[in-house]
């Protein structure tokens, strides 16, 4: 499969990326998988200032005391303000994390497959926001992305426009797995017999239902009296 970034030429928001995403496509082709990775990671920092100044968006957002804004802040930043698909932001984060391995371990080898998959990732995020930003129809690497990151004719503002009053999960982290949770307090609620609850109990307790109402009964005839009287004698 051949990948290239030939797309961003034309782009109206992105085509200040080009050069920099041609230089990682060359590093991949002699083999420095090392710094395609680590460029990446470079390349993605401008990407989300650019997206920063799209949206709007307060570069200086409050964070915690002793922390700083970084990739990492500005990526979790932007899954509380925007309205991208999971499977995108979670590119955000791969490239963010694989670039920051390939910068700071020195032991670390990356091969050539790594490096695949990291372009691979920068190109969909890119492919992503051109289509989105100018209603564009580029195709995407991978199809698992191409299906959660498809837009409707106006892309992604009409997106937004729909969903302003939609309050945007904020995530602590980069995981996008849900954790499971056992909304019932019964355990052994499957084990339970669907009968209605005067049947059980009564079976339950071995018993017969004891509020017999006898109002109804018909009173016996005199003539049943008598007869009943004098066969007793």
């Amino acid at each position: 499969m051949e990948i290239n970034f030939d797309f961003l030429k034309d782009s109206k928001y992105f085509n200040e990326q080009y050069p920099a995403a041609e230089k990682i496509y060359k590093l991949y082709t002699i083999d420095d998988y090392r710094d395609v990775i680590s460029n990446a990671r470079l390349l993605l920092e401008t990407i989300v200032k650019k997206i920063f100044k799209l949206e709007n968006l307060n570069q200086y957002y409050p964070i915690r005391d002793g922390e700083y804004r970084n990739l990492r802040n500005d990526t979790h930043y932007l899954r509380s303000e925007v309205n991208y698909p999971l499977s995108i932001m979670d590119l955000f984060d791969e490239v963010r994390r694989m670039g920051n391995a390939a910068i700071h371990d020195s032991k670390l080898e990356p091969d050539k497959k790594q490096a695949w998959h990291c372009i691979c990732d920068l190109h969909d995020i890119l492919v992503f926001l051109i289509n989105s930003y100018e209603s564009r129809d580029l195709y995407y690497i991978r199809p698992d992305i191409a299906m959660e990151a498809q837009t409707d004719e106006k892309h992604y503002f009409n997106r937004k426009s729909k969903s302003i009053t939609t309050q945007h999960i904020r995530l602590s982290d980069h995981k996008s797995t849900k954790k499971k949770t056992n909304h019932h307090q019964n355990k052994n609620l499957k084990k339970a017999k669907y009968y209605s609850s005067i049947k059980q109990e009564n079976k339950e307790n071995n018993t017969q239902p004891t509020n017999i109402d006898d109002s109804n009964q018909k009173p016996e005839n005199i003539f049943t009296k008598i007869k009943h009287f004098f066969a007793k004698k």
